[in-house]
């Protein structure tokens, strides 16, 4: 794809998130109707550019939200690590259904740009590895669910110390046996950083999510507290480990 094109069509998307941001301010429409009006246009788009793979990329998402977001969401709130003004009812009156819908889309999205910007959208097929993911995760979500009914309190971690498990530690592995990776995922990076601090400044002015646990570094917006350890862990921490996930164990990990 030739840098100009490239450019247009990130600027589209681009274009569409801001335009979603904009709609979301003026209506003040709840948090459900907040991801989908913001992110939905945008990544239906950028799936549909990325035709060759984007049922590999549902697969991937739906599986990785079912047997790790919904687990991560229990662990979160046991701790208040973070909480949203939800219209849904909620698993177990404590996990909200539209951080579902969120984990759903932002896996969805990233990968899809990752694919179509930046890995050519080549290779429908979805590699054999794919097996030891899908193990690793229901472990995950048995053992949360055991902790869960047995003790949940084993199961109680400051924000911080789940994105250094979940997330640190695993970037960390990718990208030592894959170091040519890295640098594809630059883009990514940047891109989805300026997006999730855009949307999440929008939220918060809005009231639909807040941050109520024990956090390392914290400032103030508008009036609440935002702790800086979410701009290193979603910001920066949350699209290089998706990608590099997805690259080991669904993609080919080139």
């Amino acid at each position: 794809m030739k840098n100009k094109e490239k450019f247009l069509k990130i600027s589209i998307i681009f274009f569409l998130f801001l335009l979603g941001c904009l709609i979301v301010l003026l209506t003040k429409a709840n948090y459900l109707l907040n991801i989908l009006i913001v992110y939905t246009p945008a990544t239906i788009l950028t799936l549909y550019w990325a035709k060759n793979t984007r049922w590999k990329i549902i697969f991937f998402a739906t599986m990785a939200t079912l047997l790790f977001a919904i687990p991560i969401e229990i662990i979160a709130r046991l701790a208040d690590a973070w909480d949203v003004l939800s219209v849904l009812p909620r698993i177990d009156n404590l996990a909200p259904l539209e951080n579902l819908l969120y984990a759903f889309i932002n896996m969805l999205w990233p990968l899809a740009f990752y694919e179509y910007f930046v890995d050519r959208d080549s290779g429908k097929k979805i590699n054999s590895r794919s097996k030891y993911l899908f193990l690793i995760f229901v472990l995950f979500s048995m053992t949360t669910y055991t902790l869960y009914f047995i003790n949940r309190e084993m199961l109680v971690l400051d924000y911080w110390k789940i994105g250094f498990i979940f997330l640190l530690i695993p970037t960390i592995l990718f990208y030592i046996f894959n170091k040519k990776l890295l640098k594809k995922t630059i883009l990514p990076i940047t891109f989805f950083a300026l997006i999730f601090f855009i949307h999440e400044v929008l939220s918060l002015y809005l009231g639909h999510w807040w941050w109520p646990g024990n956090y390392l570094f914290t400032i103030e917006m508008f009036n609440q507290p935002f702790p800086l350890d979410d701009v290193i862990i979603w910001y920066f921490l949350s699209t290089p480990v998706l990608i590099g996930g997805y690259e080991l164990f669904w993609d080919d990990f080139k």
